[in-house]
């Protein structure tokens, strides 16, 4: 079993914060929340904790994190550590700091190293954009552009050269392994910083779009957003195809993220090999038609789906790793209605 977790703070504070952790890295056992109320004082809220203990294994230890230090749920959680074999408090719990504890028990069963770990996440995830090397990029007055579809015209002379001669360049190997490619038009964020680069053990990150590369200020937020010991890249789909065949590539493993199944579709007809592509989040507009809470399509969507199913590529919904696969051509057969 895992370091049991219990989150003390001052109102609702605690379920939040887990709520947002669970959205980023999916559902947590071994952890409950305690709310302190107006009325409650010291005491009762050590016997909310004392009464949510026994549905906690805390055989591998058990941490406390609590807000404010010097606060109530700092000196009842103070408390109830004295009273556990194997406890610990740990005050200015953060998202950062929460997510890094709920997933770093996966493969830590020391509770000191586990705190180690959570008050370093806790503090490197405290930062100002303006502030960091990001700054320039970020005050600089430049637009931010929409994301616009490519538009790969079957009937171009230099697409159909392009897809002829990457082809066989793809062909000759050796390439780069892909722990995953995901179409997701969030691109880095939480899910895919922490779950995803752990769960798929890689060590570049690879955004593919033409648009995004135009847009400097996104490009450098996109790059700075990578987990720590993550590259990131934004490139559009010559250049990817242009890496994939470099053989300098060779031995990293890299996952692919496209904002639309079109990119994915084009890389797939100039030679790249893929069995299988998560669909994480394509957000609503006017005109889509929405399959679930975070995936909506068009027809052009739809039609690239269809293709990259006809080549017998595994297309799948997924938000982490965790959930259950749902087949994205069930749900666009259940909802679409053209």
């Amino acid at each position: 079993m895992t370091i049991a977790v219990v989150l003390a703070t001052h109102g609702q504070a605690a379920k939040a914060l887990l709520a947002t952790a669970e959205m980023i890295i999916g559902e947590q056992d071994n952890v409950c929340c305690i709310d302190f109320m107006p009325g409650e004082n010291g005491e009762v809220l050590a016997e909310k904790i004392r009464q949510a203990l026994p549905s906690l294994d805390t055989s591998q230890g058990l941490l406390l994190l609590v807000d404010l230090w010097g606060g109530t749920p700092f000196h009842a959680s103070s408390k109830i550590a004295e009273e556990v074999a194997s406890a610990e408090v740990l005050t200015g719990v953060n998202v950062p700091m929460l997510v890094s504890v709920l997933m770093g028990r996966d493969d830590e069963d020391d509770l000191s190293s586990l705190c180690q770990t959570a008050l370093s996440e806790a503090a490197d995830g405290i930062k100002g954009v303006r502030t960091q090397a990001l700054a320039k990029a970020a005050a600089a007055p430049v637009q931010n552009a929409e994301v616009v579809e490519v538009d790969f015209d079957e009937n171009d002379p230099e697409i159909q050269r392009l897809r002829h001669e990457a082809s066989q360049q793809a062909n000759e190997g050796p390439h780069m392994s892909f722990g995953l490619w995901r179409i997701d038009d969030r691109l880095i964020h939480g899910q895919v910083a922490t779950r995803w680069t752990k769960e798929t053990g890689i060590s570049r990150i690879i955004v593919v779009n033409d648009s995004i590369v135009a847009d400097k200020t996104r490009s450098s937020m996109l790059k700075q957003a990578a987990p720590p010991g993550v590259t990131a890249h934004v490139v559009g789909v010559d250049k990817m195809m242009r890496v994939y065949n470099n053989p300098d590539y060779a031995q990293e493993r890299v996952m692919l993220l496209f904002t639309n199944p079109s990119d994915a579709l084009e890389l797939v007809r100039r030679g790249v090999k893929i069995d299988s592509i998560n669909i994480g989040g394509m957000a609503y507009k006017e005109g889509r038609v929405m399959l679930d809470m975070s995936v909506s399509v068009d027809e052009k969507d739809i039609e690239a789906f269809k293709e990259l199913d006809s080549k017998g590529i595994e297309l799948e919904v997924r938000k982490v790793a965790s959930d259950k696969k749902v087949p994205v051509l069930e749900l666009i057969a259940q909802k679409y209605r053209p």
